[in-house]
């Protein structure tokens, strides 16, 4: 495999010019420059990325990756040519089985892949076989899953650029792979339709701060992981409970419940918290008083019978 440092991008047009809209072309590059950074750090890769010239021929971005060891950039460009040329698998997030297995990214199993491939890049080892590996692992990271939607958004909103190729070369800006070519009509099958996820809901205990005691759309305020949170009370029952029959709180009172949290994507990439909901309120605590509700009851026996009937397969 021929020595490449170079990454190009090659806008087509629908005429013969060689001019680009420069918030569209300086948009682009931001998006690309993140998924090729966030690729080098991932596999542990310490790089920096300068702008050659450009170059005609519709319009060409060549970024020269200067830091590193050749086989650990010809590794990095070679994940970025194929994830920025790939249908991301995250195409809707209400596609909820899918999701889910994109959120592993965030657990120990995909870093320690990851680590495995970092190791093996350190020892100049066998180059494809990383490229491979790499790929397969951070296809399902949200930061360049949501890096991709904005580069190919930007670029449907352009109509002059028809179809863009990503290439590698080496330092006479000779081709070291084939170019890998996206239609415009692709573009959309690359852009997220939202940037929601699917609600995590956790059964956990909230130290209450203040609760509601009239009718209304008020938040409660409590404590949770030692954050203080405001939080939506879903269940009926025991905010009826309370507004009827006077349930007392007091300082430290508790309680156990199953905790509802609403999560997206902001533009980079990040998945950042919208806020907080209670849809049921299993257990209030007072000291080393422990009272289970009517619903908490109902909550606990459910739930052992899912556990018991997935101990039969």
């Amino acid at each position: 495999m021929d020595i490449s440092n170079n990454l190009e991008l090659h806008y087509y047009f629908s005429d013969k010019s060689h001019v680009i809209d420069s918030l569209v072309r300086n948009k682009c590059e931001a998006e690309l420059l993140a998924i090729v950074y966030e690729v080098a750090a991932s596999l542990g890769v310490d790089t920096k990325v300068i702008t050659e010239a450009s170059r005609e021929g519709g319009f060409k971005e060549v970024w020269k990756l200067i830091e590193g060891n050749s086989s650990a950039i010809m590794v990095v460009l070679q994940v970025v040519l194929i994830l920025v040329t790939t249908i991301p698998l995250l195409v809707d997030s209400e596609k909820e089985e899918l999701e889910k297995e994109l959120i592993k990214l965030q657990i120990e199993e995909s870093k320690h892949n990851l680590k495995e491939v970092q190791k093996s890049i350190k020892n100049q080892e066998n180059i494809e076989e990383n490229v491979s590996k790499a790929t397969e692992q951070l296809k399902k990271n949200l930061k360049i899953i949501k890096r991709k939607s904005n580069f190919y958004s930007t670029l449907s909103s352009y109509p002059k650029v028809t179809k863009v190729g990503v290439v590698t070369l080496n330092d006479n800006f000779m081709p070291t792979s084939d170019e890998l070519l996206v239609d415009r009509k692709n573009f959309r099958n690359f852009i997220l339709s939202t940037n929601k996820l699917r609600a995590e809901e956790v059964e956990t205990e909230i130290e209450i701060i203040s609760p509601v005691l009239k009718e209304g759309k008020y938040k409660w305020k409590g404590i949770y992981n030692n954050e203080p949170i405001t939080f939506d009370m879903l269940d009926s029952t025991f905010k009826e409970s309370v507004l009827i029959d006077d349930i007392p709180f007091k300082h430290g009172t508790s309680i156990v419940c199953v905790l509802r949290i609403n999560r997206e994507l902001d533009e980079v990439g990040d998945i950042k918290i919208k806020g907080y909901s209670v849809t049921t309120v299993i257990d209030k605590i007072d000291g080393v008083s422990v009272q289970e509700t009517p619903q908490g009851k109902k909550y606990r026996y459910a739930k052992k019978q899912m556990e018991n009937q997935g101990d039969l397969f």
